[in-house]
């Protein structure tokens, strides 16, 4: 079965769109292809791929999602459409603004449903599929991505957003599960995002209380150190893998480790 990792936090500015695009390099450093959906409205991780969103494709994530769902299965092989040169393997389905008109359609029937239905047949074996969501309670698009996916990284920065995020990503994911709609979805854990280097009293505080209230689910192994290159590598709009140095290297290694979790998550 092949992979959906989706990268969820309800709170904005922890480095979610970033890890999302860095598990893309990743998995494009591993040689495996990358299918890569964009289900927040201001569609950063499809920027970050080369799709401009004053340039959408005809086709794009709020098409898909608010076709009948009669027929759907496989249709995100038709909503697919290739990133930059810079990111050669790699195809998405990407957002624009009118993606939030989803969240306020009652007329989209099962629209929770609809993109596990579009990715049915439309992904290869080997194809590993990264899914940005948007930082927001619930809704029907954080509903859709965590229906499809397999399984769910939750990115935390060690302050207060970043515990907030994570407390109420898990409350949204336990609902989904709870409710039958993806019972199997696999938590790979909160992973600490953007961390500082050096000595830091919140930054110990706030991985003590994660590590204490959620034990194994806390992943400060996996943890993706601060480095400006990320911010210079989405402002560029090509994969972290295409910098050279240490930092660039650091990062590469977090995301890579983050990346191979997914794949022995029980």
């Amino acid at each position: 079965m092949s992979r959906v990792v989706a990268v969820y936090s309800e709170k904005g500015g922890v480095g979610k769109s970033a890890l999302a695009g860095g598990l893309v390099a990743a998995a494009r450093a591993q040689g495996l292809p990358v299918a890569a959906g964009d289900l927040d409205p201001r569609a950063t991780f499809s920027a970050e791929l080369g799709i401009s969103p004053d340039e959408a494709p005809a086709f794009t994530m709020n098409d898909l999602l608010a076709l009948d769902p009669e027929g759907a299965s496989g249709l995100a092989s038709d909503a697919f459409t290739p990133a930059s040169d810079d990111w050669p393997g790699v195809r998405v389905i990407a957002a624009e603004r009118a993606l939030a008109n989803r969240e306020s359609d009652n007329t989209a029937v099962g629209l929770e449903f609809r993109l596990r239905l579009a990715l049915n047949g439309a992904l290869t074996h080997d194809e590993v599929a990264i899914l940005d969501l948007p930082p927001r309670a619930g809704g029907k698009l954080v509903t859709a991505a965590l229906v499809a996916a397999t399984h769910v990284v939750i990115p935390a920065t060690l302050d207060e957003d970043g515990r907030i995020g994570a407390a109420e990503a898990l409350a949204t994911i336990k609902l989904v599960k709870d409710l039958g709609m993806n019972p199997s979805l696999n938590v790979v854990g909160i992973v600490p995002s953007i961390v500082p280097g050096g000595r830091n009293s919140l930054k110990t505080a706030i991985g003590d209380f994660l590590s204490e209230t959620y034990g194994e689910l806390y992943r400060p192994d996996l943890a993706i150190p601060r480095h400006s290159i990320r911010q210079q590598t989405r402002f560029a709009c090509v994969p972290i893998t295409s910098a050279t140095g240490p930092e660039s290297k650091a990062l590469q290694a977090a995301y890579g480790k983050i990346l191979d979790a997914t794949g022995t998550t029980a």
